[in-house]
């Protein structure tokens, strides 16, 4: 296959996965392996990463650009404060389990047992709310162990993020918004991370523009139609895809 197409094929798969509550990292794994994609280098990744980023700063530009200007108004100082809180634990979880995280993007024998996970998490946001409301910060930070949790190729981070915000009774809009601006931090750390393998000489620049085009512009499709299905309660139905493909990878591969 052509680089080109296959660029775009898993720039596509990628920019769709990570908004949608399917697992990006499980989807990439799963078609690499698939298709015999092993010679992709990861700085492909990283590039796919960024148009995810550009997709989400894209869609909540307004947002985004009201929160920085005027960080200092009550509202958007809590806001600040709730995503610097859910994204500690999630720091810290990928810290202490480096290594472990990193061995698992290498294989796929978790993956069918992680997708199945992810659907019982999807479903469990139809039906599971506490009763009595979580304070903010205790809330925070239980979505950011949740996102901790998703750093597993498989389980969804739009997916564990969401589903807790929905069970704590944080709401759909607001579970929603502080699902994708607590990415942010969480692409920007993976990005940086990887940033030294970046190779910054060569002539391999049109092609990972064309990464980044790609993811952002599926990206900025998926939030757009998600933002539908989680504003209507359908949220939990992609639990049903999730299943279906944890069953068929326990069996096939």
């Amino acid at each position: 296959m052509p680089l080109a197409l296959k660029i775009i094929l898993l720039a596509v798969v990628q920019g769709l996965s990570e908004f949608f509550p399917v697992s990006s990292s499980g989807h990439l794994l799963l078609l690499q392996k698939l298709l015999g994609f092993t010679t992709m280098p990861l700085v492909y990744d990283i590039f796919f990463h960024i148009g995810t980023l550009l997709a989400v700063v894209a869609f909540f530009f307004k947002e985004l650009r009201e929160l920085v200007l005027r960080f200092y108004k009550k509202e958007n100082f809590r806001l600040l404060l709730l995503l610097a809180a859910a994204t500690l634990p999630t720091a810290i979880i990928g810290f202490l389990f480096k290594d472990l995280f990193e061995s698992l993007f290498t294989r796929t024998s978790h993956l069918g047992m992680a997708f199945l996970f992810t659907a019982a998490v999807l479903l469990a946001s139809k039906y599971l709310r506490l009763k009595k409301k979580l304070p903010d910060f205790a809330a925070a930070l239980l979505i950011g162990v949740a996102q901790g949790i998703a750093i597993v190729p498989g389980v969804s981070r739009s997916g564990m993020t969401i589903a807790v915000a929905l069970a704590l009774g944080m709401g759909f809009a607001f579970s929603f918004r502080f699902s994708f601006f607590l990415s942010i931090p969480a692409i920007l750390g993976a990005v940086v991370l990887e940033a030294d393998k970046i190779p910054w000489e060569g002539g391999h620049w049109p092609q990972l523009a064309l990464a980044v085009l790609a993811a952002a512009l599926a990206g900025f499709f998926a939030l757009f139609l998600l933002q539908k299905l989680v504003v209507r309660d359908n949220f939990h139905r992609f639990a049903y895809y999730v299943f279906i493909l944890g069953v068929l990878v326990l069996l096939f591969l």
